[in-house]
């Protein structure tokens, strides 16, 4: 640590109005390590301390201050002589790293205390102030396997600059150094984006506009009391969340079947991932269509509760013959910003409007070829001029970035996917092999599906489904589901 400090430099990082789309969460992941040798020294924690603060040193950024003006904007602030040092945590389990691997290392048999945050960003108990990083190293009874508990909020990287840092983490754990370099300006998206412009869908617009009183509270308060706020708001009260494991041979087969219903002119652009969507939407418009018609309304559980619906109603939308599908895309590739190892928040959320009639029909193919059609157009219409558009809007009115988060909360039939094929999940080695799992804490918020990568040499894709619990049930029972996925937990 002591060589960390010493060559830290007084910096300031000016947050980019992108970075704060997502700011109020966290990425709280857990990596699970086999001691498959029984080997002694098996992950030092003396050789992981080290390394972690030698990557540390590349990513300064992560030991800095967060400071907002009330208006929207943020900025890290990065002073050697009053360092935000991440919070970083050793201890030892009872329980034998086996008994994990039976449950497929569903949380319920995790260590009591491995998650020391959960999905909200709020300030730590003990000091008062939010880290920006936050680790702790659980080693298994009899060394028999570590698990690396790592959570970065979003205010400073996603997902891309996350798992870049856990890698780099990894190769300084096993040589020493590394020669990668890392891009943490963000003026580079301005630099990036061309003078043309091609205009945003109106439901996007929508969302980011109109008369939202509790969204703008929210993002006037400081991100301190803000965390709080959200931590009581009870988002993800009756939340459950399964992960599956769907079968790589069954996707590709119903990804031809698919794109089969599709024009000849479409087909090149449909990937599994957009057949997943389609196909997620289309079970979960299932599932809240059969649990609206079992349920009885029900009473307020408490007063707070009840002030909260009241508020957040007021953005809610009307649903009518469309029910809007929320796509988060990684402005990377758009922008080429991938070439210059950017770490910085690049995600663009796309509120998508889909006919109700495509969601609800019976679930064939070629249902769930209308219902990809509308996912393919999101992810191939994120281009330079559209990404600009989204830039000018939220640079204009950079306390907008709450009213996403307020517009998912009040209308509980959205769906928000996120493709997280291209993290590299799988990409930390200390020294001892890859992880055999990695996965996020257990719940965020309800109706979020996240399309991963699975544990390698597998080529199968991961999907992580959070929803009410009811709703889940449903599409857990799902034979569509059923004949392409397993479930894992």
């Amino acid at each position: 640590m002591e060589e960390f400090v010493d060559s830290v430099e007084n910096q300031t990082f000016p947050l980019h109005p992108v970075d704060t789309q997502s700011a109020f969460l966290n990425i709280p992941t857990q990596f699970f390590f086999p001691n498959k040798t029984d080997d002694a020294d098996f992950m030092p924690n003396k050789v992981l301390r080290h390394g972690f603060y030698k990557a540390l040193a590349r990513y300064p950024i992560m030991a800095g201050h967060l400071q907002a003006d009330g208006k929207g904007g943020t900025q890290v602030v990065v002073d050697r002589n009053n360092l935000n040092m991440p919070e970083y945590l050793e201890s030892t389990s009872d329980i034998e790293y086996e008994t994990m691997r039976k449950k497929n290392f569903h949380w319920s048999v995790w260590p009591e205390g491995l998650a020391t945050v959960g999905g909200i960003t709020t300030a730590h108990a003990k000091e008062g102030v939010i880290k920006l990083a936050n680790v702790h190293i659980t080693r298994m009874k009899d060394n028999s396997g570590v698990v690396v508990f790592l959570n970065v909020p979003h205010y400073v990287v996603d997902g891309v600059g996350f798992f870049e840092f856990v890698s780099l983490w990894g190769e300084m754990c096993r040589n020493g150094h590394s020669e990668r370099q890392f891009c943490f300006d963000r003026s580079i998206i301005a630099d990036s984006i061309p003078s043309e412009r091609r205009a945003l869908n109106s439901a996007t617009e929508q969302m980011y506009g109109g008369f939202s009183p509790l969204a703008d509270w929210l993002a006037w308060l400081s991100p301190i009391t803000r965390g709080w706020v959200l931590s009581k708001a009870q988002l993800s009260a009756g939340v459950s969340s399964s992960t599956f494991r769907v079968s790589r041979a069954k996707i590709d087969d119903l990804r031809a079947q698919v794109a089969a219903k599709l024009p000849e002119s479409e087909r090149n652009k449909l990937n599994n991932a957009c057949v997943l969507a389609a196909l997620v939407s289309m079970m979960a418009a299932h599932a809240h269509r059969a649990c609206d018609a079992e349920r009885r309304p029900g009473l307020i559980a408490s007063a707070v509760s009840s002030v909260w619906a009241a508020l957040r109603s007021l953005v809610a939308a009307k649903e009518a013959e469309n029910r809007p599908v929320l796509m988060l895309g990684d402005l990377r590739m758009g922008l080429a910003l991938e070439k210059r190892n950017y770490t910085g928040n690049v995600l663009m959320p796309f509120n998508t409007p889909c006919p109700v009639t495509v969601l609800e029909a019976p679930i064939t193919p070629e249902s769930i070829a209308s219902t990809a059609r509308i996912v393919t157009a999101i992810y191939s219409s994120i281009d330079p001029p559209l990404i600009g558009s989204f830039v000018d809007m939220i640079t204009r009115n950079p306390h907008c970035f709450t009213r996403p988060m307020m517009y998912v909360d009040a209308n509980p039939k959205i769906v928000t996917i996120v493709n997280e094929l291209h993290f590299n999940i799988y990409s930390a080695d200390f020294g001892y092999g890859f992880p055999e799992w990695a996965c996020a804490v257990p719940s965020f918020f309800a109706n979020f599906i996240a399309i991963m990568p699975s544990p390698p040499p597998g080529d199968d894709i991961v999907v992580n489904i959070i929803m009410k619990t009811d709703v889940l049930d449903k599409i857990v029972a799902n034979e569509f589901w059923q004949n392409i996925a397993t479930l894992i937990y």
